[in-house]
């Protein structure tokens, strides 16, 4: 039996905050673009079942290994930009979206993974 959780989605509305940037200009507010992480509960949450089975379990590994490989990529390139960067604020931010990307990277390959 899968259960569908939508509602859990509707969180990641709260990264709107982050268009206070504009008015403000301070860089931090970027940080509620986190919050866009929520979303892949849209994906993740039409697929969860009570358990997992033998498949769930490989595309599980497939996702977390492609998502591997997109990790090293956002790695190297927040040091890159790190090193020079004078501003750290930046290096914040920029993990912040790569926590973002990573996240709903690995929740809609496996959503995709599932559906195949």
């Amino acid at each position: 039996m899968i259960r569908k959780k939508f509602y859990m989605g509707f969180l990641g509305f709260l990264g709107f905050f982050a268009c206070r940037y504009f008015m403000t200009g301070e860089i931090t507010n970027l940080t509620y673009l986190g919050f866009f992480a929520f979303f892949g509960y849209f994906f993740v949450g039409r697929i969860q079942g009570d358990r997992a089975d033998e498949r769930y379990l490989e595309d599980q590994k497939t996702a977390l290994a492609f998502m591997g490989r997109i990790a090293l990529f956002l790695l190297a390139a927040i040091w890159i930009i790190g090193l020079f960067a004078d501003n750290l604020e930046i290096t914040f931010i920029l993990a912040v979206i790569a926590y973002v990307v990573l996240v709903l990277v690995y929740s809609v390959k496996l959503y995709w993974l599932e559906e195949r």
